[in-house]
């Protein structure tokens, strides 16, 4: 057999291989920007619903000057906006000087891989704080 053919015949199914070896990596990367995408989309949603429960609680306290109903305030807007989204105990935080109250709200972000694996769990777990006085009236 010549150099030539045996040559040939040792490269056969390279291309094949590298074809697969590129749309694996294909698949990892975009797996990878989807996620990204959702956690940081997520995040934003977070704060939105951070400052608006903020604001309605900051409300709610220069109308009744009530701890209680101010954190009830936010957590009605935040469950009316986002069922899947919440306040964590102690995340309702009025200060009584000044009126303003801060929110922390946490979601977990849709995700196709982030969420389900181990080490990777707390980058689908968002929150966001927002702090924010009441309206001029």
């Amino acid at each position: 057999m010549s150099a030539p053919a045996q040559l040939h015949r040792d490269q056969r199914g390279v291309v094949g291989k590298i074809i697969v070896v590129w749309l694996v990596l294909v698949a990892v990367f975009g797996v990878a920007a989807v996620d990204t995408v959702s956690i940081l989309f997520t995040k934003f949603h977070d704060s939105d619903l951070a400052s608006s429960a903020a604001a309605d609680a900051a409300n709610k306290w220069r109308d009744l000057k009530d701890q209680n109903a101010a954190c009830q305030a936010a957590a009605q807007s935040v469950a009316v906006e986002d069922s899947t989204a919440h306040i964590p105990t102690g995340g309702c935080i009025v200060n009584t000087k000044t009126g303003s109250v801060t929110i922390t709200v946490r979601k977990e972000a849709h995700t196709i891989v982030a969420g389900k694996i181990g080490p990777l769990e707390k980058f689908a777990k968002t929150s966001a704080t927002e702090t924010s006085g009441p309206t001029a009236l």
